[in-house]
């Protein structure tokens, strides 16, 4: 069985699954399927609330996994400590000073059950950050369907996972973050936002604005913002519209969080245009 995944939103990724045999035949199924968000199926299956925090003074919690559905779901529990690499990507590893039971449930239909969340330990003077994993296991179907001229199609089984943050807050938090380097090269702006406090920090938007000497705009494009953990960066970048880089004398770049706004312009050169 193959299993593919397509990312709808920072919190569910939806797993497309393709018995291998008929694989080449759903293959312009499964663009379409990517291509046309429409085309997927909704699911029955939900997670609240959206994240969970913990401290020193909370070390338990709870999530409920929400059947809404008419069939039963089955799905499997995990909790990874989840980290960042120098190019903002996540990254996840086994997390062991946190628990979390049931590792398997089944939730009937219309009905919902409780995860328990707890930590071990002692306070820290850095956030800790998780994510809950959970996962539908897909019920056993008919993997093939005759249509009417007698040609077996592919059977498509859509499975849905959620990917919920979990943070345990230090002794003393502290948000902070700075626009750390901007540049540009070939009409491609960028700029490396890095997170200098103890805590995340959740990025709603990064704008870029170019203006020309006499400060009319030319040209302002948003970037959708993620997490940024703490000591992490992450870039963002733009092209800058061909036909008024030229003109464009500065560029301001806003970064919008939960708590915070920074601001910072770079003069812009004719020859970062470039070719």
């Amino acid at each position: 069985m193959i299993k593919i995944a397509i990312l709808r939103n920072p919190a569910v990724n939806y797993f497309v699954q393709v018995t291998p045999r008929f694989f080449a035949r759903s293959v312009v199924g499964l663009i379409l399927t990517v291509a046309f968000p429409t085309l997927v199926f909704a699911s029955n299956f939900s997670i609240t609330p959206t994240s969970l925090e913990l401290s020193g003074g909370v070390k338990s919690g709870a999530f409920s996994i929400v059947n809404s559905g008419t069939d039963t779901l089955n799905c499997q529990i995990a909790v990874k400590e989840w980290n960042q690499d120098p190019d903002g990507k996540d990254v996840y590893v086994d997390a062991k000073d946190i628990v979390v039971f049931p590792k398997i449930m089944t939730v009937g239909p219309n009905e919902q059950r409780a995860v328990r969340i707890g930590i071990k330990g002692p306070p820290s003077m850095l956030e800790k950050t998780y994510r809950l994993f959970a996962e539908e296991i897909p019920a056993q179907k008919k993997a093939n369907e005759v249509k009417p001229n007698g040609k077996i199609s592919a059977g498509l089984t859509i499975a849905f996972r959620y990917a919920v943050p979990i943070f345990v807050k230090p002794v003393r938090p502290q948000e902070s973050a700075v626009i750390e380097q901007t540049g540009m090269s070939r009409g491609v702006v960028k700029a490396m936002v890095k997170n200098t406090g103890n805590v995340h920090v959740k990025l709603s938007s990064v704008t870029f604005q170019g203006k020309a000497i006499d400060g009319k705009v030319l040209f302002s494009q948003d970037v959708a913002g993620w997490y940024i953990l703490h000591g992490q960066s992450r870039p963002y970048e733009v092209a800058v519209p061909r036909e008024v880089c030229k003109d464009v004398a500065t560029i301001a770049i806003s970064v919008q969080a939960e708590n915070m706004t920074i601001n910072k312009t770079m003069n812009v050169e004719g020859k970062m245009c470039g070719q």
